[in-house]
């Protein structure tokens, strides 16, 4: 591996995770480096001793949407937006394109030697102290989506539909860029983001090296990076004040470039970053490890880089919070704790990371608090109600069969109750729900005939649609459980021409509101169904014995992966092209509800009825 003094900068733009201006700060000590070299049309290296990596999840997937929202060539924000399908396969390309270059990473070399393979960690739990950052995070979300919801009143624009994204090649993936794409800024990321490259990893031969950690994946990294060798591939500046080891090192994502040289033989494409050996760089500043400068940085942001080394080599004046900052950081054997060990087991795969962290907190956690969902934002209308209500009946339905499942183990605790976090009006709040098992007078019980309504649905939408794809089949299922939700509850349900543009994805030049918040509205039915056969899946054993489960996970068994699960508009304009949808039919199936159809008028306007503080 050649090391050479770094004279190249590369932006800071998404190492927005962790401790302020602490990246940037040591900038001058990283060190850029040739990870790996590939001679284009041959399988032959230079590469001695290949390097292996410890992989952020979470920021593989956001610096591959940003990628991807830098080749797009739309004039929409909605066109921008790359889909869960383009992530997906970027992810694939993005990983094999590193081994191309003879990053080890599956545990055999080009030699067929046994050797330690890389790691992708995505977190499973993310410790308490993390709520403040969480709901932080999502406050800030539901300022930006207010203010676009503000600026563009009667909708988002769209392109012209024959006007398609750029191509982009595997090498657009790495080189550096240096600003979020004007069409993106103030819109939130997709809501499913990470669980979608989760989803592809899953299906690939990359899967073994895949996991959903029972912690958070930070921790992981470090702990494998530090035990086992490798350099930690992340955006995250939180990576840089772990112990790591004295020969391990951190690359950020946008750091991470391919150049190709050519001579007259060949073309050789190496694979380079800006290195931060962060044991060396604490060496060279003389503190025994980088957590003091960083302590100092976190306490000011505004901090000079030569002021926090000069309070790093003085004593804490405030021990108790130094000690807890040690705590944030250190990497605990959190398997220990752990009291089923077969759960643990269950977990470490593909798991989404939401329902994993549920079922890490009621049973491998002290019960001393309530256990916490924090449901994805969703790209919706903000001056309606949350587009999470309408499935909360399917939600809370796996939550309390896991709680079945949980409070059957032994030595299990009391179960308390789950509080979600999600928008209400323009508020991020908290709404709790007692657990079937406790004492609270209100508290929801596990009735199998709410597992009976959903495998109902699903069977009638199956057999009135058999021979269209399952992408479009839960659709329709989830188009008609919003309506019927609307109409038993009383209020105006979407009118025929949204439900007609949701379906075909013919939303035209205007992507209007009523349109956004509906298919947000169908992507909380749709994640909650994949809540409900993972959930399923994770308590095969059956030993919660609620009737109807084994049904109700037979029913499941084609639910596609996300990226089929929930495409774009545009995909789905490609998809009911090819299918032959015959609309009328889906929106007359939709809309038959004791009468629903003739009882509403077209054009309606849900939000009209709708209280935006429920």
């Amino acid at each position: 591996m050649s090391v050479l003094i770094s004279t190249t900068h590369f932006s800071w733009a998404y190492c927005t995770m962790g401790i302020p201006r602490f990246a940037g700060h040591l900038q001058h000590c990283s060190v850029s480096t040739t990870l790996g070299l590939k001679r284009v049309h041959d399988n032959d290296s230079d590469t001695v001793d290949p390097p292996r990596f410890v992989i952020d999840g979470p920021g593989l997937a956001y610096h591959l949407y940003y990628r991807l929202a830098h080749r797009s060539n739309s004039l929409g924000a909605f066109d921008a937006l790359p889909s869960y399908d383009q992530i997906g396969q970027a992810a694939i390309v993005f990983l094999s394109e590193i081994e191309a270059h003879h990053v080890q990473m599956l545990g055999i070399n080009r030699h067929l030697r046994h050797v330690e393979s890389s790691h992708i960690y995505f977190d499973g739990h993310l410790p308490l102290h993390k709520r403040h950052v969480r709901l932080s995070r999502l406050e800030s979300s539901l300022k930006d989506l207010t203010k676009i919801r503000t600026r563009y009143a009667n909708g988002l624009g769209v392109s012209d539909l024959s006007l398609k994204p750029a191509p982009w090649t595997s090498s657009q993936l790495f080189n550096s860029f240096h600003s979020v794409p004007h069409l993106l800024r103030g819109l939130p990321a997709p809501p499913f983001l990470v669980p979608a490259v989760l989803d592809e990893l899953g299906t690939t031969r990359y899967a073994s090296i895949t996991e959903v950690v029972p912690g958070e994946a930070d921790a992981y990294c470090a702990k494998a990076a530090k035990d086992q060798g490798g350099m930690i591939l992340t955006s995250d500046s939180d990576l840089l004040v772990y112990n790591i080891g004295d020969n391990n090192a951190v690359i950020f994502f946008s750091g991470l470039e391919i150049h190709e040289e050519a001579s007259d033989t060949h073309v050789i494409s190496m694979l380079k970053a800006n290195i931060y050996p962060t044991a060396q760089i604490a060496k060279r500043l003389e503190l025994p490890g980088l957590q003091q400068l960083a302590y100092h940085c976190k306490l000011d942001p505004t901090v000079s880089f030569a002021e926090a080394k000069r309070r790093a080599h003085q004593p804490m004046l405030d021990e108790s919070s130094w000690r807890c900052f040690q705590d944030e950081y250190s990497t605990p054997d959190f398997d220990e704790s752990c009291q089923d060990t077969s759960l643990l087991v269950r977990l470490r795969g593909s798991l989404d990371p939401r329902l994993s962290e549920f079922i890490l907190q009621l049973s491998l956690l002290a019960r001393e608090v309530d256990t916490n969902i924090y449901l994805p934002f969703l790209i919706e209308d903000p001056s309606r109600a949350s587009a999470w209500y309408i499935s909360s009946c399917i939600r809370e339905t796996i939550y309390l069969i896991i709680a079945a499942r949980i409070s059957s183990l032994p030595a299990s605790l009391p179960l308390g109750a789950v509080t979600k976090f999600s928008r209400r009006g323009l508020r991020i709040v908290p709404s709790t729900v007692p657990l079937s098992t406790s004492t609270a007078p209100n508290a929801q019980r596990l009735d199998s005939s709410n597992i009976h309504n959903i495998s109902s649905g699903l069977q009638k939408t199956k057999e009135r649609f058999r021979v269209v794809s399952p992408t479009f089949r839960y659709r329709i299922y989830a188009l008609k459980e919003i309506y019927c939700w609307y109409v038993v509850d009383i209020k105006n349900p979407p009118s025929k021409s949204s439900i007609t543009r949701t379906t075909t994805g013919s939303v035209g030049s205007l992507v209007q509101w009523e349109d956004i918040h509906l298919e947000a509205q169908i992507q909380a039915v749709l994640y909650a169904l994949r809540m409900v056969k993972q959930g399923l899946s994770y308590i095969a054993d059956g030993k919660a014995g609620v009737e109807g489960m084994v049904e109700l996970k037979d029913i499941l068994e084609d639910l596609p992966p996300l990226s089929g699960l929930l495409p774009t508009f545009a995909e789905l304009r490609g998809f009911a092209e090819k299918e032959k949808i015959e609309v009328s039919q889906v929106v007359s199936y939709v809309m038959q509800f004791e009468g629903a159809e003739n009882r509403f008028e077209d054009g309606g306007n849900v939000g009209t009825t709708e209280k935006s503080a429920q």
